[in-house]
């Protein structure tokens, strides 16, 4: 065999290789069925992406049963940039009114770092699309206000808050865990901007996970957050501050900003805590380690730990 054949043909072998890491299904209900069960498996990068199509006004409810705690689901919806429902922060199920129709799509995953050991999810996927769409509104000579980026299905809020109606001189508490004797992990001022990672019921409080430009992640009152339109800007330094980070130079190499979330994906599998439930800080450099600090509230308490990851980026455990 020549070489320009022999190089051909791996070229297609390696082709094929990462044509099968996604593949599309389109959903269909059986006539009269309101939902629809797809049992599957995806092993390492392989990801499978379900369409389906639904129209404004109706609710669909997804739900995941996995074999892997490191299986999740994202929904999309259609011309979106970003995710309307984010498995890895916010679950395994979700059940919302859609803002508006189209083909929305449910993308099935395994999370970087099982994806990187080869793991496999066998999984059992249940979409169930229920109600009728919402009637047209008549047309109007001026244009209607345009539906709101939704972050998550479970809340329908935005992607951003903005920190508004604190007292004069007063702060908001980022805490720990949705209840206000979780301990503090920082304080966010009027007017901050933070990204909206879902939000809760805890009794009669409505708590939300926010995560600020500096890596703070935690829980705050909702009481006090209102939705924004534009992104977190620079604000307060961090410690240590993020340009005496030299940035990662390896090609496998998790990158500095990348590390905390990272960090959750291997505690998760470590401790059989869900990601959504464990609090990371932003990674910083100790010697010639990157550090991440972390903890999460379990029936015997907080556990703490740090993840540790070289100079290149290269993970190296959990401790």
């Amino acid at each position: 065999m020549g070489i320009a054949t022999l190089l051909a043909a791996v070229i297609s072998l390696v082709g094929s290789s990462f044509a099968q890491d996604t593949r599309t299904e389109t959903v269909k209900f059986k006539r009269g069925a309101s939902s629809t069960s797809i049992e599957d498996s995806i092993a390492g990068y392989e990801s499978v992406s379900y369409i389906v199509g639904v129209s404004a006004g109706q609710r669909m409810s997804v739900e995941l049963d996995t074999d892997n705690t490191s299986n999740y689901f994202n929904i999309t919806a259609p011309g979106a940039s970003a995710a309307l429902f984010i498995g890895s922060t916010s679950g395994t199920s979700t059940s919302f009114v859609i803002p508006s129709s189209g083909d929305y799509k449910v993308d099935v995953y395994l999370m970087r770092n099982a994806a990187r050991r080869g793991e496999a999810a066998n999984y059992d996927l249940t979409i169930a699309v229920e109600g009728k769409a919402a009637a047209q509104a008549p047309s109007k000579p001026t244009p209607s206000k345009p539906a709101p980026d939704f972050a998550d299905g479970l809340a329908g809020g935005p992607d951003f808050w903005q920190v508004h109606g604190l007292g004069r001189g007063d702060t908001l508490n980022v805490r720990a865990s949705a209840a206000s004797g979780a301990s503090v992990l920082g304080v966010l001022d009027e007017g901050d901007v933070i990204r909206n990672l879902g939000c809760k019921m805890n009794g009669s409080t409505r708590w939300c996970r926010v995560e600020d430009q500096t890596g703070l992640n935690g829980w705050v009152s909702g009481k006090y957050l209102h939705e924004s339109t534009r992104a977190p800007g620079p604000s307060r330094p961090v410690t240590p501050p993020p340009t005496s980070q030299p940035p990662v130079s390896s090609d496998d190499g998790v990158p500095v900003a990348m590390m905390p979330r990272y960090c959750t994906g291997e505690a998760s599998a470590q401790f059989g805590v869900r990601p959504q439930d464990i609090t990371t800080n932003v990674a910083f450099k100790s010697g010639k380690l990157y550090v991440s600090q972390c903890w999460f509230d379990g029936p015997d308490g907080t556990t703490f730990f740090n993840c540790y990851f070289k100079a290149d980026g290269t993970f190296i455990a959990v401790n």
